[in-house]
């Protein structure tokens, strides 16, 4: 039970960083065109996906990490 627990208090993290990374997607979107100026040939909805599955599966993934190097049962 403490896995499943665990893995849904994860999945909410990675949920509520993805949901403010999408707040903050204006800002990150100029500052990613800037920095690669290609990203203007992708479409504004699907550059919005993209950067909000990367912002919450690398905090997921981040979070797995710590949770795994934190418990010394499993």
């Amino acid at each position: 039970m403490r896995r499943i627990t665990a893995m849904l208090g994860l999945g909410l993290v990675g949920f509520v960083i993805g949901f403010v990374g999408f707040l903050a997607l204006d800002a990150l979107k100029e500052v990613l065109v800037q920095i690669y100026p290609a990203l203007l040939n992708i479409e504004a909805y699907l550059l919005s996906a993209i950067i909000s599955g990367v912002v919450g599966s690398i905090v997921t993934i981040v979070a797995l990490v710590v949770w795994s190097y934190s418990s010394k049962q499993y």
